[in-house]
């Protein structure tokens, strides 16, 4: 294992991170990034920071964005360097960081934080280890009474600005279809679909969220507009039975043709309604199995 203060020539750079050299001295004088050490002698020398921002840009890049753009968003994260051995991993320092600055109300620490976020690995990684326990502990915290309302909104508005800009970055070129994800019309808990959207991207489906409280009657819509290989919906909160009968009932009717499904934590309840209604229920296995069996249809 390196060490921390371990630096590394740029051929062994190129070999680790799958950018040749001609292109990482072209970024380093087109757009300072990185901006490695020198020896007396000139050579480059790069650090463990060096390589992150290296492999982020590339990412960013490989993902349909030019490098000028790609540079300026790595250049506005301070990023730290790797945690000694034995200490915290980077995903939970990453969280540490945003719930402390959350509890002292520091938005600028906050936002902070979050930018160091984006380069600790793909947009899926990002949310499973970092954005959706952060939300998941922000609620709990709410819920004990241990976080105002203003904090709770607060963090719940950048992080859903930087899931949302992880995305953009996310949508494939060209997409094989779409996929329609909203929330319960009765719901407000938005932020779970960043996870379902996420994943939809890694198998070439561009996501189009509709949020929180979505109606019937704007499925029904975007359905016919978008004709997507699937309808997902989020239901986090207990509904009431009578409640429950007349939407399931409604939005089955908005899929029509179109396969559908619901995942969240107050699902159970609903599934054999929802399956009687020729929806489906679960979670991202049973998602992947309705892709699949949508694209087989569409052959």
């Amino acid at each position: 294992m390196q060490t921390r203060g371990t630096r590394y020539r740029i051929q062994a750079v190129a070999e680790m991170t799958g950018v040749p050299a001609p292109t990482l001295r072209a970024w380093e004088r087109r757009y300072g990034v990185p901006s490695p050490e020198r020896t007396a002698s000139s050579y480059r020398l790069y650090s463990e920071t060096d390589i992150r921002i290296i492999r982020k840009l590339r990412e960013l890049c490989d993902n349909g964005m030019s490098p000028a753009e790609a540079a300026k968003i790595v250049q506005r994260v301070a990023a730290p360097e790797p945690a000694p051995s034995g200490a915290l991993d980077p995903y939970e320092a990453t969280r540490d960081a945003i719930l402390s600055a959350v509890k002292r109300f520091r938005t600028e620490e906050l936002e902070r934080a979050m930018q160091r976020a984006m380069l600790l690995g793909s947009g899926h990684t990002i949310y499973t280890n970092v954005l959706g326990p952060v939300m998941k502990s922000i609620g709990d915290l709410w819920h004990a009474g241990e976080l105002s309302v203003a904090q709770e909104h607060m963090t719940t508005e950048l992080l859903g600005r930087t899931a949302r800009d992880i995305l953009r970055l996310l949508q494939p070129t060209p997409p094989e279809g779409q996929a329609v994800l909203a929330c319960f019309a009765d719901e407000q808990h938005a932020f779970p679909l960043f996870g379902v959207a996420f994943q939809t991207t890694q198998w070439r489906i561009n996501p189009v969220i509709l949020g929180a409280c979505t109606p019937p009657a704007a499925i029904r819509h975007a359905v016919e507009e978008l004709h997507p290989i699937f309808v997902g919906l989020s239901a986090t909160v207990e509904i009431q039975p009578h409640r429950a009968r007349e939407l399931i009932e409604a939005y089955a009717d908005a899929c029509g043709d179109t396969r559908w499904i619901i995942g969240g934590a107050a699902v159970e309840p609903l599934r054999e309604l929802v399956e009687r209604c020729g929806g489906r229920v679960g979670g991202l296995s049973e998602l992947k199995s309705l892709v699949t069996e949508a694209r087989r249809a569409r052959l």
